[in-house]
């Protein structure tokens, strides 16, 4: 299938002179977290994403040049499957399509989960553990969280952990672009946002919260993709997870003979290089112990404190196996992350030779 069957033509764009105020009042009432950006003439220059805003002083009539990003574009003719890899490689929600230098489309993992085939698998294989917050937090606490642990949205809790509802950063936004329309010239975004620090709540913004039970196949969530950018996974009324179309997107990367290694966000190709050594050597390591072993897609996140992220998926036949772990370079990172891979991949060894014993003593008895 090619880009040009399931992009979005209908694209919102804007130019470099547009202001920030008028950018986060598009996001908000479109939903949408980028933003393309075009000359005069249509030409792609580059997008702007609303985590740009959050995290900045801008003022609300700042000029959006200041705050354009390069990135990588599709071509209408490429394939989907070469496009996922894209789209995650680049840690972007969605990738602008260009034909002759020209903003044609836009194409967004969400349009691709929903016209991918996941076979049989469920959402316990692709979830991300839940990063919750209770309903009586304030907004303010809510988005230094998010940006503490570099994530868009938090499944809201009550006092007993029972799930009420979802948070995501565009949610924040909302309640920060309102006095920004207003704003003075000299009022930042973070002054903006210093008015609702002491009476908003996050229950008093918080969205109603799509829930799917553990052993839930992706294939039956399509059309929930379309009107939700997350579902949260419970048990007994409480978070487990939380699935995304990116998440669901990781089963739909090619898929080579042998297990291949997707680098995402880490934009010095040297440190990209050294780190993906060592997940080849660890995976080569335990293919004696974890069969079938598919793709391995790997998120870097650069944080203010100088620390580096590093969170892996291991993606095999039969499930995806999680880790994260933090260091003050990719190299020290990466390192303890195969610690936190190997301690799982030796866990699940053991359980799997431990039920074959139980079977064989069972075949005797």
């Amino acid at each position: 299938m090619k880009v040009s069957e399931i992009m979005v033509t209908d694209v919102a764009s804007l130019t470099a002179e547009d202001t920030v105020s008028r950018a986060l009042t598009l996001m908000v009432n479109r939903s949408i977290h980028q933003v393309p950006v075009v000359d005069g003439n249509g030409a792609y220059s580059g997008m702007i994403f609303a985590k740009q805003f959050l995290a900045s002083s801008a003022q609300p009539t700042s000029k959006l040049k200041s705050f354009v990003t390069n990135t990588s574009s599709l071509s209408p003719d490429d394939e989907v499957e070469h496009a996922a890899k894209m789209i995650l490689g680049t840690g972007n929600r969605a990738l602008p399509v260009v034909h002759n230098d020209k903003l044609a489309g836009i194409l967004s993992e969400t349009d691709i989960a929903q016209t991918a085939d996941f076979g049989h698998a469920i959402v316990d294989e692709v979830m991300s553990g839940a990063i919750v917050i209770e309903e009586d937090t304030s907004l303010a606490d809510a988005v230094s969280k998010m940006r503490r642990y570099n994530i868009s949205r938090l499944p809201v809790i009550n006092t007993v952990g029972v799930l009420r509802g979802i948070l995501s950063i565009l949610d924040a936004a909302s309640i920060i672009a309102m006095p920004m329309d207003r704003a003075s010239k000299s009022a930042g975004i973070s002054g903006a946002r210093s008015k609702v620090k002491g009476d908003v709540k996050v229950k008093d913004i918080m969205r109603r919260a799509v829930a799917v039970e553990r052993g839930t196949k992706l294939n039956d969530l399509s059309e929930h993709f379309k009107k939700n950018e997350e579902l949260v996974v419970v048990g007994d009324s409480r978070p487990m997870g939380v699935v995304t179309p990116k998440d669901a997107l990781e089963l739909v990367l090619p898929k080579k003979g042998e297990p291949a290694i997707h680098m995402a966000h880490l934009e010095n190709e040297e440190e990209s290089r050294r780190v993906e050594g060592e997940i080849a050597r660890f995976v080569k390591k335990i293919q004696g112990r974890i069969r079938d072993v598919q793709n391995v897609v790997v998120y870097a996140d650069k944080h203010k404190t100088r620390k580096y992220s590093l969170r892996c998926r291991l993606i095999t036949g039969k499930g995806v196996i999680n880790a994260h772990a933090v260091g003050y370079d990719p190299i020290s990172a990466v390192k303890e992350l195969i610690r936190k891979l190997d301690r799982q991949v030796k866990a699940e060894h053991t359980q799997k030779v431990n039920k074959r014993k139980q079977r064989g003593t069972g075949r005797r008895v």
